[in-house]
């Protein structure tokens, strides 16, 4: 029976090598195009290599064959995609394997120290004024700088930590530079105070449209402007919505990234971050990822661990 090889890299999103166990299903596609192909099971440790060949796959010889090839590892998404085998050869493969994780299974984030947080970030965080709109706020009350970034726990950090990146890429304008003092940090937006020129600075801003930012509440005290912009990525949208405080006129500003329309990943297109009715930080932080996976420009510079 003819056989080929294929020889295929498997990463998670950051371009590592994952760490558990990589199951790999070799399924004959229906019909002639399967012809000559027989279902096979590997499975192996990745170690420190990001690439793996795998021998022995049956195939029919001239056209080849069509199989359907499913990888699974605990802790990610099942990762799929078609792959054709040619006899007596090494076969290039149609996709790489590029697992996403599956945020309810991350138990803590291993995240950057204060001090080596890039210095924009830490002023954001030294100048914060936090306040409590609810109930899950009032820890954060009264701390700010070093003290606040241990307190905010990992799923608020990894917020803190994908809208840093995000302000501060060009895809955004660049824009961390005007946001000036924390207010509020959930698992899925902050709030801060920022520059009364970023409005107008967004609205000129080939990176940025207009979007309506009717979903948003302006928090005490303050007023909604009826300005709100979204980055025009396909992914990982930033959305800034103004508000103003009514006594004072300081301006602050809604911060959130989403998902946007999804992205086809191996067969199945994520479309909802969602995760407690919250968007998730964890999968935002893949989207991140997916942006860039060769330069990893917008890696909020956290781990996973489970």
């Amino acid at each position: 029976m003819p056989k080929g090889s294929l020889n295929i890299q498997v990463t998670n999103l950051n371009g590592e090598p994952v760490r558990e166990k990589v199951e790999i299903e070799f399924q004959r596609f229906s019909g002639d195009l399967g012809a000559g192909g027989d279902a096979m099971h590997v499975s192996f440790q990745m170690g420190s290599s990001t690439e793996v060949l795998i021998t022995g796959i049956a195939c029919r010889g001239g056209p080849g064959t069509m199989y359907r090839i499913l990888a699974s590892t605990p802790h990610y998404r099942d990762y799929s995609f078609f792959q054709l085998i040619q006899e007596d050869m090494v076969n290039p493969p149609s996709d790489d394997i590029e697992f996403w994780v599956k945020p309810g299974d991350v138990k803590e984030i291993r995240a950057p120290k204060f001090g080596e947080l890039p210095s924009r970030a830490r002023a954001i965080l030294q100048a914060a004024e936090m306040r409590a709109e609810e109930p899950k706020d009032r820890d954060l009350v009264g701390e700010s700088g070093e003290s606040l970034y241990r307190t905010l726990g990992p799923l608020r950090k990894a917020c803190f930590l994908n809208i840093a990146k995000k302000t501060s890429h060009p895809t955004a304008d660049s824009c961390i530079d005007a946001i000036e003092a924390l207010l509020i940090c959930r698992q899925d937006r902050f709030f801060a105070f920022v520059d009364g020129a970023l409005p107008d600075r967004l609205r000129l801003s080939p990176a940025f449209k207009s979007a309506p930012g009717s979903l948003h509440e302006p928090l005490d005290g303050f007023e909604m402007t009826g300005e709100s912009f979204k980055s025009r990525d396909a992914h990982a949208n930033l959305q800034v919505t103004f508000m103003r405080h009514t006594e004072t006129e300081r301006l602050a500003a809604d911060i959130d990234i989403d998902e946007a329309s999804g992205i086809e990943h191996g067969f199945e297109v994520i479309r909802n971050a969602v995760f407690k009715q919250k968007t998730n930080p964890y999968l935002i932080r893949e989207f991140l990822l997916s942006a860039d996976l060769k330069g990893h420009s917008l890696d909020p510079g956290y781990e996973f661990m489970f």
